[in-house]
């Protein structure tokens, strides 16, 4: 009998530990509005290798429905699709953090058109402006070991602090008002 309790409080204290609330992050410099609708993901997008002459590329981004973090307000939102920041592909992802400065594209924002190509209307085309400093990039779990070669490509990406407030905002708006998300994605390396 004492056994079975003993399982019993330690289930109780690993669950409860396990849904523990997640904590508000520090406040973002800069814009963050929660909406739900049509927008493009461009989270985990390859984009062109080579800027155009006003240092834009078009990246490839899938049109998702539901709650996402953008730049603009709902009602812009709603009139043109628009690339925001959702932790939805974060399920078999990992950040990585490329060592030096790349080229990266930065997408937050950006306009969007549906990809005529996509006969299922489920891809868009954004337009990005190119960055170059030190970036996190969102991966496949299993190209952590190839950090070397997915740095060395053109990704929509973000700037570090950038990338560590959307992850973890975004999961704790979320879980504040009774939405599901799915969690941080944790970074290359870690458990």
């Amino acid at each position: 009998m004492k056994s079975i309790l003993t399982v019993l409080l330690l289930a109780t204290a690993l669950s409860t530990a396990a849904t523990e609330a997640p904590k508000k992050p520090a406040d973002f410099q800069g814009a963050a509005t929660m909406c739900n609708g049509r927008y493009a993901l461009c989270i985990k997008a390859p984009c062109e290798k080579t800027p155009d002459a006003n240092n834009m590329v078009r990246c490839s981004c899938v049109i998702e429905n539901g709650w996402s973090m953008g730049p603009n307000t709902c009602e812009e939102r709603a009139k043109s699709l628009t690339s925001t920041y959702s932790n939805k592909f974060n399920g078999g992802s990992r950040t990585l953090s490329c060592p030096t400065a790349i080229n990266w594209a930065w997408c937050y924002g950006a306009s969007c058109t549906k990809d005529a190509r996509d006969p299922k209307g489920k891809l868009a085309t954004c337009t990005c402006p190119v960055k170059n400093s030190l970036a996190v990039i969102l991966i496949s779990e299993k190209k952590c070991s190839d950090s070397t070669d997915v740095c060395s490509h053109m990704w929509s990406a973000a700037y570090p602090g950038e990338s560590t407030f959307a992850n973890d905002y975004f999961f704790y708006w979320m879980h504040e008002h009774d939405l599901k998300a799915m969690p941080p994605a944790k970074a290359c390396g870690t458990n």
